[in-house]
């Protein structure tokens, strides 16, 4: 009896060692991490900052940890240049170096931070082929590999790629291959974002068209197929739904405006739809569907807004005549002259306040409290920037992409 309770206890020790192992993973607070995109001719100047999320969503400057890389100082708005990794063992974010160099071809790096330690694990370089000076390198979470997106260098004649890095322990990563992709009419990737399956990639480019690619189980990627947008829009960032059935795009154009195209369970895309958003402004590159996918957040980056959608997931259908808009936020043509990308305080519900990155001199962090109104109201709901917002981040002087720990759950 004796050696089996000591079995017993020896036993229940190891599986308190193993949940306090397990749980070591998650013990990162609430955290808001920027890409500050720092420019240096002399390389290695680039930072992530990194905030404390508190209560309003407020956030408190914790710390800045320099990448070892270069930033570009500015390109595509939704590209997202930082990205909070999905995943039940670990806490990672990454961030990019894009290198910028057009008189020899210098790879870019993806830079991994430990966010238990808030220390750098290592930078971990493109290949030989793949550039970012154009416009930056954007990064999207597939569960078990990050796919980057590389814009090219067009001095060097070095034409854009979509590449992938095996993650590994410790938030390490290795580099695996890339692939040429551009669009139909010869584009940079923009947005890209990688269903919740982690099967297939979805990109949108510079030129009016977006493709889908697939994600083998070795993390091989592999072109499905590209197309024209429905109306002619120029798509720029990319959300998908939880379920993995509706990709949504963002649009660069003068009436802000949303095209949403069904995705089929081998990764192809449909026929887009098109939709005009019902706000004043423009350019409304960044879209971020809320935790429980009942309403889409839309930047409108050249006119300093936020506007928020009801969306029906089952369906696919955005209502238009169900939104609301921040109107211009505070600053704006001052201190900062565009938006970047969105992220949400929270990874529940409507997501309650939201973030967006203001590109400016230097570069701030903008707090808007979303609000939604109880049925049979008149408005569909409020965006208010708060008190607290923006908030400074002193330093970048080009920022364009934001992400939250913990991430949104899909």
């Amino acid at each position: 009896m004796k050696g089996f309770m000591t079995l017993v206890f020896t036993l229940a020790l190891f599986a308190v060692t193993v949940t306090l192992c397990t749980s070591s993973a998650f013990a990162a607070k609430k955290y808001l991490i920027t890409n500050d995109d720092v420019f240096s001719s002399g390389g290695g100047a680039n930072t992530a900052t990194v905030y404390s999320v508190g209560a309003g969503g407020a956030l408190t400057l914790v710390k800045t940890i320099a990448t070892k890389g270069s930033g570009s100082g500015g390109g595509f708005f939704a590209a997202g240049r930082v990205n909070v990794l999905h995943s039940k063992t670990q806490a990672c974010t990454f961030v990019t170096d894009s290198n910028p160099n057009f008189t020899v071809n210098t790879a870019p790096d993806v830079a991994a931070i430990n966010l238990n330690t808030l220390a750098l694990v290592g930078t971990f370089h493109a290949g030989k082929m793949d550039n970012g000076a154009n416009s930056g390198v954007g990064l999207a979470d597939a569960g078990n590999y990050l796919v980057a997106s590389f814009s090219g260098n067009g001095t060097l004649k070095i034409g854009s790629t979509l590449g992938s890095y095996k993650i590994l322990a410790g938030c390490k990563l290795k580099y695996l291959g890339s692939i040429a992709a551009s669009g139909i009419n010869g584009g940079s990737p923009d947005g890209t974002k990688v269903t919740p399956d982690g099967k297939t990639v979805v990109v949108a480019y510079v030129d009016g068209s977006v493709s889908s690619y697939s994600i083998s189980s070795t993390g091989k990627l592999a072109l499905i197929g590209n197309e024209l947008t429905s109306t002619g829009a120029f798509a720029a960032g990319v959300d998908i739904s939880a379920d993995g059935k509706w990709a949504i795009f963002g649009d660069a154009s003068g009436i802000p405006s949303v095209d949403i195209a069904p995705i089929s369970s081998s990764g192809v895309l449909g026929a887009t739809v098109h939709y005009q958003y019902l706000d004043q402004g423009a350019n409304s590159n960044n879209v971020l569907l809320s935790p429980d996918e009942s309403v889409l957040f839309v930047s409108n980056n050249s006119t300093g807004g936020i506007g928020a959608v009801a969306f029906n997931k089952t369906t696919g259908v955005l209502d238009p005549t169900h939104s609301c808009s921040s109107g211009t936020l505070k600053n704006f043509d001052a201190s900062w002259i565009d938006l970047g990308s969105l992220a949400m305080a929270s990874s529940n519900g409507t997501g309650s306040e939201v973030y967006a990155a203001e590109f400016g001199f230097p570069s701030g962090i903008a707090i808007v409290k979303y609000s939604p109104h109880q049925s049979g109201e008149d408005e569909f709901c409020d965006l208010t920037e708060t008190a607290a917002s923006p908030v400074a981040d002193p330093a970048s002087n080009g920022l364009v992409s934001i992400g939250v720990f913990p991430p949104r759950p899909f």
